[in-house]
């Protein structure tokens, strides 16, 4: 599991196996390390949750919104995955 972006409450992550996904997406889980507390959101070609676990409404739009509000530094990171580079997660 590679991090890519920690906020204040989640973490935003790729499997090395996303590498094989045709569309561009992160995994959010809570910064506690609760598995059973995950989704999915697809980046590209549109901003859309793919599946969620155990996240209520309001948390949902509000990583909707972490990740809109920060989808350049995202983009960046997903790159240098895809890539095969070493991602260094970044503290937002």
């Amino acid at each position: 599991m590679g991090k890519l972006v920690i906020f204040a409450k989640y973490v935003l992550f790729v499997f090395s196996s996303d590498i094989n996904e045709k569309r561009k997406h992160v995994h959010v889980r809570d910064k506690s390390g609760k598995i059973a507390r995950l989704c999915k959101f697809w980046i590209k070609p549109n901003l859309e949750i793919a599946y969620n676990y155990g996240f209520n409404e309001t948390e949902i739009n509000e990583i909707k919104k972490l990740i809109s509000n920060n989808l350049e530094l995202i983009n960046k990171q997903l790159d240098k995955f895809y890539a095969g580079k070493k991602v260094k997660s970044i503290n937002a």
